[in-house]
C-alpha cells in the first residue's frame, strides 16, 4: 500500500485516494476475518456474509471480501453443498429433506442442493433409516408392534426421509418382532391398565374394566 500511493513523509492525500485506502484497508481486515473464521470448517457464502456483518462491515465492503474470496477459491457453494451432504449422510441419521432444509438456511440455492442430494443415494438412504429405526426399536421395547410401527414412520419422517421409505424401513426393523414379544408386550400393557382402574374402586374398576377396546393388538 505505501508504494501503490506511493505515501511518503510530508504527502498529502487527496480525499479520493485516502477514501481508496480505508476501503482497502477495510477489505485486508475483512479477508483475514474471513478465513480465521474459514479455518474451522467450510463455510457457504450466506454464512461467511452474516461472519462479516456481525464484525460490523459495510455491505458493500462484505461484496468485495466474498468477491476476493472467491477469486482466491475460499468460498464455492456447489462444493459446500456436496461436502456437507457427504458429511451428514456418513456421520448423522439424517434424512435427504432434512439436509435440505438445513443447506437452504446456509443460503444456498435449490438448484445446487438437487444436485448435492444426488450423492445421498437410494440405497444408502434406506440403510441409515434402518440403522435409525432399529435404535428406536431398541428403546422402545414396551410398546406393542402397530404402535411401534407408527413411531418409527412418524420418527423417520420427521428425521427427513419420505413416507415411503420410512414405511420400508420401519418393516424392515420390525421383521425379528415376534409374536412372543407382542404377547409380552400386550399382557404387561393389560396388567399396567388394571391395576390403574383398581385405584378407581370395585364398581368403577369393572365399569372400566368391561369398555377396555381392544384392535389389532393395541390397547385404545
Amino acid at each position: 500500500m505505501l508504494t501503490k500511493y506511493q505515501l511518503f513523509k510530508d504527502r498529502e492525500l487527496t480525499d479520493e485516494e485516502l477514501s481508496e485506502i480505508q476501503e482497502e484497508d477495510a477489505i485486508r481486515r475483512g479477508l483475514n476475518k474471513a478465513i480465521q473464521y474459514l479455518a474451522h470448517r467450510v463455510r457457504s457464502e450466506k454464512e461467511i456474509r452474516t461472519h462479516l456483518t456481525k464484525a460490523e462491515m459495510e455491505p458493500d465492503e462484505i461484496s468485495l471480501v466474498i468477491k476476493r474470496l472467491a477469486e482466491m477459491k475460499y468460498i464455492n457453494d456447489l462444493e459446500f453443498a456436496h461436502l456437507y451432504v457427504r458429511t451428514q449422510v456418513n456421520t448423522t441419521s439424517k434424512g435427504p429433506r432434512q439436509i435440505e432444509r438445513e443447506l437452504v438456511t446456509k443460503g444456498v440455492t435449490r438448484e445446487y442442493i438437487e444436485e448435492a442430494l444426488v450423492d445421498f443415494k437410494d440405497d444408502t438412504q434406506l440403510e441409515n433409516a434402518v440403522k435409525l429405526a432399529a435404535k428406536i426399536v431398541n428403546r422402545s421395547r414396551k410398546s406393542a408392534k402397530r404402535q411401534l410401527q407408527q413411531k418409527l414412520i412418524t420418527e423417520l419422517i420427521q428425521k427427513g426421509y419420505t413416507t415411503d421409505l420410512a414405511k420400508e424401513a420401519s418393516a424392515i426393523a420390525l421383521e425379528d418382532f415376534s409374536e412372543e414379544q407382542e404377547q409380552d408386550v400386550l399382557g404387561e400393557q393389560l396388567n399396567k391398565l388394571l391395576q390403574r382402574n383398581r385405584r378407581l374402586g370395585p364398581a368403577k374398576c369393572r365399569q372400566k374394566n368391561n369398555h377396555i377396546p381392544i384392535t389389532k393388538g393395541v390397547f385404545l
